[in-house]
């Protein structure tokens, strides 16, 4: 059986599916088929694992769901109105997920949703957790950034690598910290990077009216080596996102030692276990409560960032790739009782 996966590591297989989606993009459709089934005709593909919701094809295929938040969440315009439409994500969840042969989802909650929304046999849905590669986040300590003196930060900070999207919730954790600094005299700094998705020029003037410009520095995106510093230096990784189950920032924060405060959305408790403080994300004096408490205590700190390096262990690159295969191995004795050029009369 001809698939993505076999005695590949997760960097060639991710790699491999790079070129796998060029090579797609370039492809003409000819006679009224799509490119993509073009290419699964022309390459004999057996099986296909979309790492985001695909056209059906006429081969059995694995479909990757990240999140259904226009479902939960359709308020949030990013998900509704603006960019991929509501009706233009239904349309491709809709038609995708019940024809899928496999459906990979991070959490047993992500699971449920999945099966609640669109009627999948629950049997079709594994739940793989999310990998981080340690070696990626690993740098020598003669090859570190000043990241304080290169970006002026000049007092203990927060950091929250998002997109500056509506749901990330910027402004919440904004008034937390301004109440941190009016109701418990602290003043910390907090640096946000990422770049606009339209939503920018609101959280700014919201710096603004509380007076919160020398505490809050947005960097837009920065190289990888200075965000993993950033990462090490902070005194938390504050992710205020209403989006969820499956999220990458508190796992690249484990792997970098940075204690974890983090939403409580369905989800977060699975995926993060007992490595992060979770907070209500509609409640800043929550989100205050708790970022305060990993500040002040150090014990905490520690016992966080422990629990978080053996949620790191336990989903590596390797460990991912591993139960893929085993799922592609588990479908191959149904895959083989048909041919690659079976049609029916």
């Amino acid at each position: 059986m001809k698939r993505a996966g076999d005695s590949v590591g997760a960097g060639r297989l991710i790699r491999s599916t790079a070129r796998l989606i060029r090579s797609v993009q370039a492809v003409v459709a000819v006679g009224g088929v799509s490119p993509i089934e073009q290419f699964i005709r022309d390459s004999e593909i057996d099986i296909v694992w979309f790492l985001a919701p695909g056209e059906p094809v006429s081969v059995p295929y694995i479909a990757t769901v990240w999140d259904l938040q226009h479902r939960r969440q359709p308020f949030f315009p990013e998900v509704s109105t603006t960019g991929l439409t509501w009706e233009a994500r239904e349309r491709a969840f809709g038609s995708s997920l019940p024809r899928a042969s496999r459906i990979i989802t991070g959490t047993q909650a992500g699971k449920d949703e999945i099966v609640a929304f669109y009627g999948v046999s629950s049997e079709n849905v594994m739940i793989v957790p999310l990998p981080v590669a340690v070696s990626d986040h690993t740098t020598g300590a003669d090859s570190r950034i000043d990241v304080r003196t290169k970006y002026a930060l000049k007092r203990d900070f927060l950091l929250y690598p998002a997109q500056f999207w509506p749901h990330k919730n910027h402004v919440n954790l904004l008034l937390a910290l301004d109440l941190i600094k009016r109701d418990a005299d602290v003043e910390l700094d907090l640096v946000l990077t990422g770049s606009d998705k339209g939503n920018l020029d609101h959280v700014s003037q919201i710096v603004a009216t509380l007076g919160l410009t020398s505490q809050v520095h947005i960097l837009g995106f920065v190289p990888k080596a200075d965000l993993h510093e950033l990462y090490r230096e902070a005194v938390c990784l504050a992710f205020a996102s209403f989006f969820g189950p499956d999220n990458i920032p508190p796992l690249e924060a484990f792997a970098l030692s940075c204690p974890v405060v983090a939403a409580r959305v369905p989800g977060s408790e699975e995926q993060l276990g007992n490595a992060a403080l979770l907070f209500d994300p509609t409640n800043p004096a929550d989100i205050a409560r708790t970022i305060l408490t990993v500040r002040r205590d150090c014990r905490v700190r520690a016992e966080l960032t422990r629990l978080g390096k053996e949620i790191i262990a336990a989903r590596s690159p390797r460990a991912y790739v591993e139960q893929i295969c085993r799922i592609l191995d588990e479908f191959e004795p149904i895959r083989r009782c048909w041919g690659r050029h079976y049609w029916h009369a």
